[in-house]
């Protein structure tokens, strides 16, 4: 399982958390790149059928304490300088300098997605594993156990594990995994992200900020989902960064993108959620009985993009971090 880093749908509002004034100028700060690229609008697509759609996009840190470098050349390892590679941990990347040295984020790459249970055993998100029946291969994805459908005379209904990036999914024959990943217009983008500071109830106190978002894939899981055949849905497992330039959030979600190919929503969807504790960045909800953090990002095919990040505090109540908007 060699994938890393994130979208689902903003419906599914579940946890958040978050905000603190302090420790906002370090050297997390320092490595933030404002003028990181805003749009990418291509995705290397491999020809590998496993390997398809790298959405990695060569960048600098965004607000990660820098890991020490391990002495060996990432040039001489087969980088090029300006890279951002991932390390293969599902969360954490590294930075190809000119001089053949690396700056690597540090995240400790908590869960922040389920697993399930299959014939009594506990399996992690994205962890793959026979099927009992001895022809079939399961995965844990977004949506719970999906398995490959090898036997024809199953029913197309549930989850459908793909086994390649061009099967489809349900009866539009173009609606396949590599589609999907190729068609997302902006994998990394750079944005204004302003605090709610405007509220009664536990407002945020730190100053406006950027905030950059990364989407990366690399030979994740493909899931078909079909809770009815004609609700066709993609996930494919990925990894989604979050820096924000005060150091507030150094995050990167082991998580999903989905694409509906229905009439619901015509975009690319990601959310992911952490218990209180759980970031990386130096955030704090500055509020009573903090439970967790969501944050979630839709990006438009035309390359817009909109997303929130959240906290809950004493149980049930649920307010926004802040929200931002790209254009």
């Amino acid at each position: 399982m060699t994938t890393r880093i994130l979208m689902s749908v903003v419906l599914a509002l579940t946890l958040a958390c978050g905000g603190d004034d302090d420790a906002m100028v370090d050297a997390g700060r320092d490595a933030f790149v404002a003028d990181a690229p805003s749009v990418d609008a291509g995705v290397d697509a491999q020809t590998d059928a496993g390997t398809d759609a790298g959405l990695d996009a060569a960048a600098s840190d965004a607000g990660a304490d820098a890991a020490p470098d391990s002495g060996e050349s990432c040039i001489e390892a087969g980088h090029t300088a300006g890279e951002r590679y991932a390390l293969g941990d599902d969360c954490n990347f590294c930075d190809c300098l000119a001089d053949g040295t690396s700056e690597c984020t540090a995240r400790r790459c908590g869960s922040t997605t389920s697993g399930c249970t299959y014939a009594g055993t506990d399996y992690a998100y994205a962890e793959r594993f026979p099927a009992t029946d001895g022809v079939n291969e399961c995965v844990c994805a977004a949506s719970g156990l999906a398995c490959t459908r090898r036997d024809e005379g199953l029913p197309e209904e549930g989850a459908i594990l793909l086994e390649s990036m061009d099967e489809p999914c349900g009866d539009d024959s173009e609606f396949t995994g590599r589609a999907v990943l190729q068609g997302l217009p902006i994998a990394d983008l750079t944005t204004d992200f302003p605090y709610e500071r405007e509220r009664d109830l536990y407002p945020e106190t730190r100053p406006d900020t950027r905030l950059r978002i990364r989407v990366v894939y690399d030979e994740g899981y493909i899931v078909c989902r079909l809770p009815m055949p004609t609700q066709p849905a993609i996930d494919a497992e990925v990894v989604v960064e979050w820096m924000s330039e005060d150091g507030a959030f150094d995050e990167a979600f082991h998580t999903y993108l989905r694409r509906n190919n229905f009439g619901f929503v015509d975009a690319w969807l990601s959310l992911a959620s952490v218990p209180h504790g759980g970031l990386d960045g130096a955030y704090d909800p500055s509020c009573l009985d903090p439970l967790g953090t969501t944050f979630s990002v839709q990006i438009n095919p035309d390359s817009t993009s909109q997303g929130s990040i959240s906290k809950i505090c004493e149980t049930d109540i649920l307010l926004d971090v802040g929200r931002w908007g790209f254009e």
